[in-house]
């Protein structure tokens, strides 16, 4: 389904100024959810560091590898068909369900071309993508946990339902931000404090940094400025 809310050309340009890590501590301060929440695990790394952050919102997929039949082709249309009617920047999110995630790749040149004229702007899998050099110099962003050769027989089974990606549940519509360090979720209603939190981690962090480094720093000194009293 396509997502009803869209980010304001003010979020997301502020939302790209500033790194995943930061963006993930300025939430913890909302209490919004619990620590252990909010952000994709390790194994899905980002392919192209280079292009900076990601910011878009979610379009979840299920994907499979149909060995030994034909690959169905509703799911595939179904995914540019809703794209196409999604207010972008769009983050297509693809869920393995094949079981063998190193045994195919879900998209390449072709599908990114395609999924980039229909606003998209990047992808997330648990699997597999392709086609590296050519994606990366259209400035697509790829997070992944392999790169294979070959698509396999590829097919998509569902489009918009919600996906778990290395630990973390995805909804279609949810604010996706991600960089180098790895992709955090940005709850809607934390856009309207979000810069006031990370306004406050950045002051802290430079704080922090700036005691360490300099000619009184003690461990003693540090305790204190962090108020711990143990």
């Amino acid at each position: 389904m396509a997502s009803s809310q869209s980010l304001s050309e003010s979020d997301l340009s502020y939302l790209r100024r500033v790194d995943s890590p930061t963006i993930a501590n300025a939430l913890e301060r909302l209490s919004l959810r619990d620590r252990s929440d909010g952000y994709v695990g390790g194994s899905i790394q980002c392919a192209f560091p280079e292009l900076g952050t990601m910011v878009g919102t979610a379009l979840t997929v299920t994907v499979d590898n149909a060995v030994g039949r034909p690959a169905r082709q509703e799911g595939y249309w179904d995914l540019w068909t809703t794209l196409d009617q999604t207010e972008g920047p769009v983050v297509i999110v693809m869920k393995d369900a094949s079981g063998t995630p190193s045994r195919v790749a879900y998209a390449g040149e072709i599908m990114v071309t395609l999924a980039s004229r229909l606003g998209a702007i990047g992808m997330i899998t648990d699997g597999a993508l392709r086609d590296v050099a050519e994606v990366r110099a259209r400035g697509f962003h790829y997070f992944m946990r392999y790169a294979v050769v070959s698509h396999a027989n590829f097919e998509l089974s569902k489009v918009g339902d919600p996906v778990s990606i290395d630990g973390q549940l995805v909804r279609t519509g949810d604010i996706l931000h991600g960089d180098a360090n790895g992709i955090v979720t940005v709850p809607w209603e934390s856009l309207p404090k979000i810069r006031t939190e990370v306004e406050a981690i950045q002051s802290t962090e430079r704080r922090d940094l700036d005691f360490i480094a300099s000619a009184e720093f003690t461990l003693d000194g540090y305790k204190r400025v962090r108020g711990y009293g143990g």
